[in-house]
């Protein structure tokens, strides 16, 4: 079961504000309070085309549509567990909507699934309908028949406006608009087509108003295989989906290819990579597809969901201090006279005589986790798994009653002794004063430096954040961050500051890195303008290299160069790009969970990208790689070295040792006496062997283990 988390500033800033000093719970409320949902209607037409067999497949548009809405839903259980998906069905003979009232909607609409969250049975049931489907190709005209008479666009956009209203809110809502048909109120049939067009704008204007966005997935009636046409339908054959004879001016797609998509900036570019992939896709076909062609929206969503990252989610919204100013003068008689009150500075931006300003801060690397399983006990009434609530209790260990929290207080140890007077104590408000040194939740700009003066590549100690301002509480954030972002790239300095993300935990130095916006040919944005915070190391985080290591023989030349050859044929022509390797045991742990809820067949052992190429390694270097190491090994000063190590003295850690793992190897020692002639420390591994106590003298150790082995041969 979803946990429940604060979505709130108040709850949330209750709960930081509470005695509760647990970091890892701070930091996944302080993430989930910020996530926005994402919220997808497929809004699927019913209508008699939409049922039509492609005798090449077996299946029908309608089935492809569910298919997609399927395969979103399945995907979105591991991306975006918090998303939303429903499934709405018009121009249909049934009418079912399960999450309005009657006469909240119009008839001829049937919700395969109202808009909630993503789960398994939803996904398992849609999945079923299909596979009943694949078997049965007129299942789906049985299930969901068509209407006699076409239903009016204006109502279906209201029936989905109904669905999406009634769900939960979210960041981004879509209707995901399927159909094939690409005049469904034709002028010279229909008399109330004007109408109903201008019904359609007005419902469009409403979406607008509340956020939704509609986004079409036209199907070209003239797809390879289809024979017959629906005359209905008013979709022409030989000329392909017609989009200017209705929906153009509706939603505001218009009949452009995407050849000429140069002179449209207007419209939505294809994602990276996908301009290959579309291309050889649709290779050797007449149509020319456009952007609202399904055949290039349902690949462009697939290419969508299999590369979809992580949500960047707010990790922190916080202060950024850039100065401490210094108090205003007091004014002077002429001054009050000539300037009225006196000269006062801005104190949007200059709070508690601070120049500060908003920002906000994003995770943009995070590692992805199996996460812990959930521990569930099975109902004996109804037969379910419940997940099992756990709760924590501290008992007197003495008395054995229960301890309140306020009871339980933090103490440190300090030396060998276990006495009182050795353990200091703090209440959890002093604690936490000394861990966070007095200060508050902010990032404070000390000053700036060099780029090579202040990061090495060894000062890594956990990964970056990324800052971007917010005008939501300092008015004027953006624009003064914007001028010390161009200033820094500018001068190419980097600040050095002080940053607290969150209550509870210790501030540290961080290096404040500028990163200039960057734009490509088409004026798309690549880089977003921004800052990266850099978590500097203390001077007891700092580790040298060991001595040994700094006082090797240099190679020469000739061994270099033999060097250089197989590294030149190691080295790849592209970047490292972690979006080409993913994780393969965490996919084929997800893969077994999807196959095990939906009762499929398990998937095989996945391939692993990231595992080298042994066999061209072997074929391009093998012969380089013995060279080099002929050469290292006829090195003069190699067996110089082995001949001073083989003249080094024994020391103390080349002394017999012997670990005892064998009951019977000590028993035939004791029976011959010879116990007496081992160390102690061989003696202790003969006690450590039986749990006996290790501590004394030889003659005690002895003793021990005697009278031990004594008791165990009675």
């Amino acid at each position: 079961m979803p946990k429940a988390y604060f979505v709130n500033k108040r709850e949330a800033a209750r709960a930081f504000n509470s005695d509760d000093d647990d970091d890892d719970k701070l930091e996944q409320l302080d993430l989930e309070a910020t996530y926005q949902k994402d919220m997808v209607l497929f809004c699927i037409d019913a209508g008699p085309s939409m049922h039509r067999i492609d005798p090449t497949a077996n299946t029908s548009p309608l089935y492809s549509a569910l298919k997609a809405a399927a395969s979103l839903m399945q995907k979105k259980l591991i991306s975006s567990p918090h998303d939303h998906v429903g499934v709405l069905i018009f121009n249909c003979a049934e009418t079912l909507f399960r999450s309005a009232k009657p006469g909240e909607y119009y008839k001829g609409s049937y919700e395969l699934q109202s808009v909630r969250q993503v789960n398994v049975p939803d996904t398992y049931n849609l999945k079923a309908l299909l596979h009943e489907a694949e078997h049965d190709p007129k299942h789906l005209q049985t299930i969901l028949p068509p209407a006699e008479k076409q239903m009016r666009i204006d109502w279906a956009l209201a029936n989905a406006g109904v669905a999406m209203v009634v769900a939960a809110n979210a960041g981004s809502k879509r209707v995901f608009w399927i159909t094939d048909n690409d005049d469904p109120h034709p002028m010279s049939v229909d008399p109330k087509a004007t109408k109903a067009r201008r019904a359609c704008l007005d419902k469009m204007d409403e979406f607008s108003k509340i956020g939704v966005r509609i986004e079409p997935f036209f199907i070209n009636p003239n797809q390879p295989g289809f024979t017959g046409a629906s005359q209905a339908s008013g979709s022409n054959l030989m000329r392909g989906f017609e989009i200017n004879k209705f929906y153009a001016d509706v939603f505001s797609h218009y009949d452009n290819d995407l050849e000429d998509d140069e002179d449209s900036a207007y419209l939505r570019r294809l994602p990276k990579g996908f301009g290959r992939t579309a291309a050889e896709q649709l290779k050797g076909q007449e149509v020319k597809r456009s952007l609202w062609d399904s055949a290039v929206r349902f690949q462009e969503l697939e290419n969508d969901i299999a590369t979809r990252e992580t949500p960047k989610r707010v990790v922190f919204n916080i202060r950024f201090e850039l100065a401490a100013l210094d108090p205003p003068p007091a004014p002077s008689a002429e001054g009050s006279e000539a300037n009225g009150e006196g000269a006062k500075l801005p104190q949007a931006r200059t709070r508690g005589r601070k120049w500060q300003i908003g920002v906000k801060g994003y995770s943009l690397v995070s590692r992805t986790t199996k996460g812990n399983p959930v521990k569930v006990i099975v109902d004996d009434d109804c037969g379910e798994l419940k997940e099992v609530v756990t709760h924590q209790h501290y008992i007197d260990v003495n008395s054995g009653q229960p301890l309140s929290k306020e009871q339980v207080i933090p103490a440190f140890q300090f030396g060998t002794s276990s006495s009182l007077r050795g353990q200091v104590t703090f209440t959890p408000q002093e604690l936490r004063s000394i861990k966070t040194f007095g200060m508050l939740p902010c990032l404070k700009l000390i000053g700036f430096r060099d780029k090579d003066e202040l990061l090495k590549f060894e000062w890594n100690v956990k990964h970056a954040y990324f800052i971007y301002p917010s005008d939501m509480e300092w008015k004027g954030s953006r624009k003064t961050f914007a001028a010390l972002l161009q200033s820094m790239v500018k001068k190419g300095k980097v600040g050095l500051g002080l940053f607290m993300p969150r209550q509870n935990v210790v501030p540290v130095f961080v290096a404040i890195v500028p990163q200039e916006e960057e734009l490509d040919e088409e004026g798309q944005q690549l880089v977003a303008p921004g800052m990266h915070i850099i978590t500097l190391p203390y001077a007891d985080d700092v580790r040298d290299i060991p001595t040994n290591l700094l006082h090797t023989e240099d190679a020469n030349y000739t061994q270099i160069d033999k060097a250089i050859a197989f590294i030149e044929r190691y080295q790849k022509k592209q970047p490292f790009n972690p979006n080409h390797y993913p994780n393969p045991s965490l996919n084929h742990h997800y893969q077994v969970l999807m196959a095990t809820a939906f009762q499929e067949p398990l998937p095989e052992t996945p391939t692993d990208l990231a595992v080298p190429q042994y066999g061209t390694i072997r074929k391009r270097t093998a012969h380089l790689i013995q060279a080099w190491h002929d050469e290292i090994n006829g090195d003069p000063r190699l067996s110089m070295v082995s001949a001073a190590a083989s003249k080094q003295p024994k020391t103390s850690t080349s002394v017999r040792k012997t670990s005892f793992e064998d009951d019977t190897e000590i028993m035939g020692l004791w029976e011959k006496g010879k116990l007496s002639a081992y160390t102690v420390e061989e003696l202790k591994s003969v006690c450590e062997f039986y749990r006996l106590d290790k501590k004394g003298r030889k003659g005690d150790l002895l003793v021990r283990i005697d009278e031990h082995i004594r008791k165990m041969s009675k």
